[in-house]
């Protein structure tokens, strides 16, 4: 597969995706965006990267019809703190969701939830929305899922455990 065949199908798919986000929001009355529709899509169809959704070539009435059961409200737990950094602490060779082949940003927001339904990796833990991972709060490893993809450094992990104020941290481990 070519670059510009992918560029092709992610854009159909994106396209797709916020076609469906609109119409399921409407029968939904959740503020859906085309991330939920990603996410909700991987936990329906149990998939584990989000580029796996381009083989599946769905358009937006297939992505409605797939979707019209699903409780999107479990996808907006309540925030304890977003934390604000000025750069990217994700090495640079961890995958990201679709959005970041158009869309990329320096600085990062990593969101901990208070009422999060999966405690794991850590409890608490954080959530960075534009890349769909997970970061265990004592360790620093990146998790996409339950597999691990990666570990940002001791010395970022101390930086963002010094953000949150919120809650209290698990220990952190060596």
């Amino acid at each position: 597969m070519t670059a510009d065949d992918l560029s092709r199908q992610i854009a159909a798919f994106l396209k797709a995706a916020t076609v469906a986000a609109d119409q399921l929001a409407n029968s939904s009355g959740v503020p859906l965006e085309y991330v939920h529709i990603e996410e909700a899509l991987l936990k329906t169809l149990e998939l584990d990267e989000s580029i796996d959704l381009l083989s599946k070539h769905l358009g937006t009435d297939e992505i409605v019809s797939l979707l019209a059961d699903f409780d999107f409200r479990r996808l907006f737990p309540e925030t304890i703190e977003d934390v604000r950094l000025d750069s990217s602490i994700i090495p640079s060779k961890t995958a990201r969701q679709l959005i970041e082949v158009t869309v990329r940003a320096d600085g990062e927001v990593w969101r901990i939830h208070k009422n999060d339904p999966d405690p794991w990796p850590s409890n608490p833990h954080a959530h960075n929305l534009q890349s769909g991972l997970k970061l265990h709060l004592g360790t620093g490893e990146l998790f996409r899922k339950k597999r691990s993809v990666g570990k940002i450094s001791r010395k970022d992990l101390e930086l963002i455990r010094t953000k949150i104020t919120k809650c209290q941290l698990p220990p952190l481990q060596a």
